[in-house]
């Protein structure tokens, strides 16, 4: 039971700074500025979601 398995694990599987950058999702995919512009597209949509819906409420109460 002393044995521990730390000692196993074969040295060559550790993986370089750009492979943990690139498995992390990092920046290198989209950057602040697409995420700001995607934040805006998402604020814009659930605006037309909210005024869709007041619409139909208003239909449906006879307005």
């Amino acid at each position: 039971m002393t044995d521990s398995n730390v000692s196993k694990i074969p040295v060559s599987n550790e993986i370089d700074a750009a492979q943990a950058t690139e498995a992390s999702g990092g920046f290198s995919l989209c950057s602040p500025e697409a995420l700001v512009e995607i934040t805006r597209s998402l604020t814009q949509s659930y605006e037309n979601l909210v005024d869709f819906t007041s619409h139909v409420i208003g239909r449906v109460a006879g307005e």
